[in-house]
């Protein structure tokens, strides 16, 4: 098991070009969500702004997780590399690092898209389930 500090380490500096990155920026920023309203719509697509509403409903159904974690790793999705799949964790009591492919189940799954005209990533839901590329504007 890995240190906090070394976890830390293996985070991703802050980019709206990582789908990691944008998923953990868009999760942090719901735990102060009344607080984040501007960067929270920032970093969603267009399309799904109205969808959201004052994004309550995202930040409770984030805190109804225990012990909430993140996932390391952006799934990319099949036969659409432009959009990725940023796992919620529940039950992350420690940092720790996977290092090889596993299979893991996610409590919750944030769908972000590639957004050519923004060159950047962008958030377009969050859930318990995968939205199929065909349903995800990018």
């Amino acid at each position: 098991m890995a240190s906090d500090e070394e976890a830390a380490a293996a985070l991703p500096e802050p980019s709206l070009q990582d789908p990691v990155a944008v998923g953990q920026m868009f999760c942090n920023a719901l735990g102060q969500y009344r607080h984040f309203q501007v960067a929270l719509r920032r970093i969603v697509t267009p399309e799904s702004v109205a969808a959201w509403g004052d994004f309550s409903d995202a930040a409770n159904f984030l805190a109804s997780i225990p012990d909430a974690g993140y996932g390391s790793m952006a799934q990319r999705a099949v036969g659409a590399d432009d959009v990725a799949y940023f796992k919620v964790l529940s039950g992350v009591t420690d940092s720790y690092q996977v290092l090889d492919e596993q299979i893991v189940q996610a409590a919750g799954i944030v769908t972000l898209a590639w957004r050519p005209e923004f060159g950047e990533w962008r958030v377009h839901a969050m859930g318990s389930n995968y939205v199929v590329p065909e349903q995800v504007p990018h």
